[in-house]
C-alpha cells in the first residue's frame, strides 16, 4: 500500500479504501465475523477496536452484543467521521476516540476484548512489543486480543507468494463485489500491494515474530485462525489468575 501509512495517509487513500476496502482486503467479510466469533463470551462488555477505520468492524460488534459498549479509536478524522456516520444509530454505545496507535495516552482502561485490523503492522517492531505488553494489561483476566493484520513473509518464495496470491484475491474479489475489474485496477494503479511495491511506513513483522511477542507480553492461548496472501488472524488471551485451593 504504497503511501498509505500513517505518515503518508492522503483524504484520496481514504476515499480509494473506502471504496474498494472490501476488495483490497482478503476475506474481509469473513475476517469480520471471525474476530466477532473469537471475542466470545465476553467477561466485560467492554470493547477496544483499536484503528476502527470506518467503522465496520465496530458495527458488528455492536450488532452481534447488544449489551456492549465499544471504544473506536483511530488517528485519522476523516476515519473517525465516517466511522461516526456509520455508527450513528448505536447512540452513546460507541465512544469515539481520536488517537494513534502509536500513543500511549490512550493505553488504561479494563476491557473485556480488544479488537484490531490493518493498524499494528504501521509500528516499530519495539513498539509492537510495548503494544502487547500494555494490551495485556488493559484486558480483564480471561479476555482476549484479536488481531487481523499483515505480516511478513520469512522468505523471498512465500513472500513471492503472498503478493501473487494477493493479486489474485484482489482480481477475484473485484469482480464478485463489483462486478468487473475498477477494484483491481485501482489496486494496481494505487500500488497498494506492499509485498510488490515495499513503503517504509509499512513494517510488518514475521508470523513468528508476533507469536513470540504475545507471549513475552504475558498472553496464553496464542493461535493463528486463518492466513491468506500475507494476511493473518491471531488471537491470545490474557490469562485468569489460579484458582484459590
Amino acid at each position: 500500500m504504497n503511501g498509505t501509512g500513517p505518515e503518508t495517509w492522503q483524504a484520496s487513500d481514504t476515499d480509494v479504501f473506502v471504496r474498494y476496502g472490501d476488495a483490497f482486503v482478503p476475506q474481509r467479510r469473513g475476517q469480520i465475523e471471525s474476530i466477532c466469533d473469537l471475542v466470545t463470551p465476553l467477561p466485560t462488555p467492554e470493547i477496544l477496536d483499536l484503528g476502527c477505520g470506518d467503522g465496520k468492524l465496530t458495527a458488528e460488534l455492536l450488532q452481534r452484543f447488544p449489551a456492549a459498549r465499544v471504544t473506536a479509536l483511530d488517528g485519522s478524522a476523516r476515519m473517525l467521521e465516517l466511522a461516526g456516520r456509520r455508527l450513528a444509530p448505536f447512540g452513546t454505545r460507541v465512544r469515539p476516540r481520536r488517537a494513534a496507535v502509536e500513543d500511549r495516552g490512550w493505553r488504561s482502561g479494563a476491557y473485556g476484548a480488544v479488537v484490531t485490523s490493518l493498524a499494528v503492522h504501521h509500528l516499530a517492531d519495539p513498539d509492537k512489543r510495548q503494544l502487547y505488553r500494555d494490551l495485556n494489561a488493559m484486558l480483564v483476566p480471561g479476555a482476549v486480543f484479536v488481531m487481523a493484520d499483515l505480516v511478513r513473509p520469512a522468505t523471498r518464495a512465500t513472500a513471492a507468494l503472498a503478493a501473487r496470491r494477493w493479486d489474485a484475491e484482489v482480481a477475484r474479489q473485484s469482480v464478485a463485489i463489483h462486478g468487473g475489474p475498477a477494484a483491481s485496477d485501482a489496486f494496481r494503479d494505487t500500488r497498494w500491494n506492499t509485498f510488490i511495491h515495499p513503503d517504509p511506513v509499512d513494517r510488518p513483522a514475521t508470523l513468528v515474530e508476533h507469536v513470540d511477542w504475545l507471549r513475552a507480553a504475558g498472553f496464553v492461548d496464542v493461535d493463528v485462525c486463518w492466513m491468506l496472501a500475507g494476511h493473518v488472524l491471531l488471537t491470545a488471551t490474557r490469562a485468569a489468575p489460579p484458582e484459590a485451593v
